[in-house]
Formats: structure tokens, C-alpha cells, sequence
């Protein structure tokens, strides 16, 4: 069976983008150029604007001083002294052009013929288009250019036409404008050649990405995501990505190591539990013999029982179903009720039992999972102490302010570094086989721990009298709750 997905048929004529361009690394880069072309395009907008604007200003500010400058010297000495200064500066060349038509219409002097067939607005402005005369005596006029003019009407029926040329700014304008749409061209190209270049490079590192979590839903789980330690989204994605495989792992790790362990602890009262059950249905024997068969048998399934609701209870510690109300307690009442029940059990197996409590400290806790945790801990301390040693039943405010729970023994300790494994489920110690238990013990003492906000510690107790070992504490921290 294959792995990967069956591919839908396109319908024929159905135009289907290249596999790059439905990328989202190729939308937003896409999507960024054309944002970037946008706002090129408006800022260069406004610089054409502006310059236009500028143009305009300064051509028609040019030809209004011109034209005063004339209807000044036609009011002071008449009408020769204006159309001699339309003469002189016709000769000499300037950028101004000129026209001075008598009142029936006739051109008087100038260095253009007609007044502009282009109607005037309001103030006499007029924008038009002329062929200057060719140079130095040539035939060919020069292609038509684009001019400004202001006509006004002098004392006695005289017009009076001032223009100027504004074909080089008008050629400086256009160029503005050709560079504004190239320059938006160029950029909405660019951003999709880099769009497609991004979202390649991008789109292969997700590919390798999702290469590897394929792999894993196959059930290869030690596959790994490859990593460019760039430091990038990608990159801490793939590492987030290899962190949670590892964690997968570990955790596959554990329930196969758990198993195991169940089927090793289980096995033995099975098997004995099945054989006093054929002992007692096929050997010959009284009624007696037969009923201490099926008592035994019914407390080896007594203890079975009792492992599995001891993994029940901590499966639902663990994934919240027992996380009630708290409330406001006194630990001491609690400590006293566990305290009354193991001390006979103690007596019974030749432990020294004392119980040291403070009175008056408050937590917010659930009694009944507080007395299975201390009660879980004294079990600890009873079955791996030897007879003859002691365990200490304490309750305390630390100098931090938080409620301590403690059980001190004097049996062989935990060495340091096996003390975070003996609080995973079915983790037992070498030493510990052939006692009774499974290793749930000091688990759901860490899930109780948990569900209190407490903190769970194990630290080296006052050793045995003989020096055989170190001891055992094992103390539980409860914040401090002030009513």
C-alpha cells in the first residue's frame, strides 16, 4: 500500500499554477512586491506632480513678468517704444516669444505669426504648440513644441502676445513619468523572480520537513527533520519538530520498558495463582485443602486488582479526571489518621515508628489524595527498611514558608542518579524485584504532587546504625494557603 495520497485528475483546459506559485512564501513575497510597487508608484506620483506643478508655475510667473515689463514701457512712451523692445529682444534670441498685433488684427512685430489657435481661459493663459524656424537658413521646420502664453489687450486696441517655450520641461516630465511606470514594472518583476526564488527554497526545507513526518507516520520514528542551524522560523520548527520526535520516542521507550515490566511482575502471581487452581481441581483432597486454594488465589487476583487500579488511578491523576475542588485543610488530622493505621503495621514488622507534627499550618489540598500519597510513602519506607530500622512520620513549615511532608528511613537509599527514574511508572530498581510491586508507587505520589501544585524531593536520610545505607527521605512541599 502506498504512502502517499492519490492525485485528483485536472479537468482538461483547467489552467493549474506551477507547484512554487501556490506557495504562501510566494503569495506573501508576491504580495509584498506589489505593495512595494504601489507605494513606489504614488511617492513617484508625487514627485511628477510636483515637478509639473513647478514647471507650470514658473513658465507662466516668467511670462506674466515679461508681459508687465511691456505694457509698462507701452504706457510711458507708446506704442514704438513697446514694439522696438518686441524687436531687440526677437533679434537677440531669448527664450520669450512675442507678438504685437495692431487693433485691426494686423501683426505689427513679434517672432511668431499668428496668435495661438488655442482658446485663452480666463486670465488670457493659453497653452499651445508652435514650429520654431529652422536655423542658419534651412528648409525644415523642427517638429512642433510646446509652449505657454499670456495675451492681454493694450490702450487702443493693440494685443499684446508673451509666450515661452516648454518643450525641455515638458521632455523632463515625461521622462518622470516613463521612470515612474518602469520603475513599478521592474519592481512587481522583481518581486516575482524573488517570489519564486524564496518560495523554492522555502517550499524544498518544508518538503524536507514534511519527508520526515511521513516517515514517522510510517513508523520509523527515529527519521529526524534536517536542520540548517540558521536559526530561522524553518529551522526552530524543524528543531521543535525533532524535540517533540525525540520526546515520542522516549515515551514509545517507556511503554514498551513498562510493559515488559507489567508482564514480569504479573507473570509470577499468575502463574502461581493458575497452579493452585489445577492443584486444587485435579489433586485429590478434602473440602479444606480445596477452599485454601481458592483463598490464596483470591488474594494473588486481590493483588492483581490492586495494580491495576493502581494504574488507573494514576492514568487519571495524570490526565486530570480526579482534579476536583480543593479546599481548605490542616494537614495534621490527615497525618495523624495515616499515622494511627501504619504504626501497628510498623510494630508488626520491626520498624521504630515516630511521628513528629506541628499543628496549625493550612494547604489547599484534597484529603483524600494527600493520605494516599503519605500512605504510599510509608509503604516505601516499611517494605525497603529493614527490620530493626526506623521511619520518621514528619510535618513542618520550611523556612521558605511552604507545608513539608516528610518520611525519613533508615533502609539502603536511592543512589542520586537513579532518583528521577524511580518516579516513572514500573520503574523498579534491581534490588527491588523480588519485592511485591509493580513501581507505581512513587508515581502517583509525582501525579498527586502535581495536581497540588507541590513539589516532590528525595534526598539522602540519616543512614542505618550499621552504615549499610544512607537512608531515604522523601519530602512532599505544599505552598503555604492563608485563609
Amino acid at each position: 500500500m502506498s504512502d502517499t495520497a492519490p492525485i485528483s485528475p485536472v479537468p482538461a483546459g483547467r489552467f493549474i499554477l506551477p507547484a512554487f506559485a501556490r506557495t504562501t512564501a510566494f503569495r506573501l513575497t508576491l504580495l509584498s512586491a506589489a505593495l512595494f510597487a504601489f507605494s513606489s508608484f504614488v511617492i513617484l506620483a508625487l514627485v511628477y506632480a510636483a515637478t509639473v506643478t513647478a514647471g507650470v508655475r514658473r513658465a507662466d510667473n516668467a511670462v506674466a513678468q515679461e508681459s508687465i515689463a511691456i505694457e509698462a514701457r507701452f504706457r510711458a512712451e507708446g506704442v514704438a517704444a513697446a514694439n522696438r523692445y518686441i524687436v531687440q529682444s526677437s533679434v537677440a534670441g531669448g527664450e520669450f516669444l512675442y507678438l504685437l498685433n495692431q487693433p485691426s488684427g494686423r501683426r505689427l512685430s513679434g517672432n511668431i505669426s499668428n496668435l495661438p489657435s488655442t482658446p485663452p481661459d480666463a486670465q488670457g493663459r493659453v497653452r499651445f504648440t508652435y514650429e520654431r524656424a529652422p536655423p542658419g537658413g534651412q528648409t525644415a521646420a523642427e517638429p512642433s513644441r510646446a509652449a505657454r502664453g499670456l495675451i492681454s489687450t493694450l490702450e487702443g486696441g493693440y494685443t499684446l502676445f508673451v509666450g515661452i517655450d516648454v518643450e525641455d520641461e515638458a521632455r523632463f516630465v515625461t521622462y518622470i513619468l516613463n521612470a515612474v511606470l518602469i520603475a513599478s514594472g521592474l519592481a512587481v518583476a522583481m518581486g516575482i523572480v524573488s517570489g519564486a526564488v524564496v518560495s523554492r527554497r522555502f517550499s524544498r526545507r518544508l518538503d524536507d520537513i514534511n519527508a520526515a513526518a511521513r516517515e514517522v507516520m510510517a513508523g520509523r520514528l527515529q527519521t529526524r527533520a534536517p536542520r540548517n542551524f540558521s536559526g530561522d522560523e524553518l529551522d526552530d520548527l524543524a528543531s521543535n519538530f525533532n524535540d517533540m520526535l525525540d520526546r515520542v520516542e522516549h515515551l514509545m521507550q517507556r511503554m514498551r520498558s513498562a510493559g515488559d515490566s507489567i508482564a514480569h511482575d504479573l507473570r509470577l502471581p499468575l502463574t502461581r495463582m493458575r497452579g493452585r487452581l489445577e492443584a486444587a481441581l485435579v489433586e485429590a483432597g478434602d473440602i479444606a485443602d480445596r477452599e485454601a486454594a481458592l483463598a490464596q488465589a483470591i488474594s494473588d487476583s486481590d493483588e492483581l486488582l490492586k495494580t491495576f487500579n493502581a494504574v488507573l488511578s494514576l492514568s487519571r491523576l495524570q490526565t486530570g479526571e480526579r482534579r476536583r475542588a480543593l479546599e481548605v485543610l490542616d494537614p495534621a488530622e490527615i497525618i495523624a489518621d495515616v499515622a494511627e493505621l501504619y504504626e501497628p503495621v510498623c510494630e508488626e514488622t520491626g520498624h521504630d515508628f515516630a511521628l513528629d507534627a506541628s499543628a496549625g499550618l493550612t494547604i489547599l489540598a484534597d484529603r483524600e489524595l494527600v493520605a494516599q500519597a503519605v500512605a504510599n510513602l510509608l509503604d516505601n519506607a516499611i517494605k525497603y527498611t529493614p527490620a530493626g530500622g526506623a521511619i520518621m512520620l514528619r510535618l513542618r513549615a520550611t523556612s521558605r514558608g511552604a507545608v513539608e511532608i516528610s518520611v525519613t528511613d533508615t533502609g539502603p537509599g536511592i543512589p542520586p542518579d537513579e532518583r528521577p527514574r524511580v518516579l516513572e511508572r514500573f520503574v523498579r530498581l534491581e534490588a527491588s524485584r523480588n519485592l511485591p510491586g509493580v513501581g507505581l508507587g512513587l508515581s502517583l505520589v509525582q501525579a498527586i504532587a502535581e495536581v497540588h501544585g507541590a513539589e516532590l524531593k528525595l534526598d539522602d536520610g540519616p543512614g542505618s546504625s550499621s552504615g549499610e545505607g544512607t537512608g531515604l527521605r522523601i519530602a512532599l512541599l505544599f505552598p503555604a494557603h492563608r485563609a
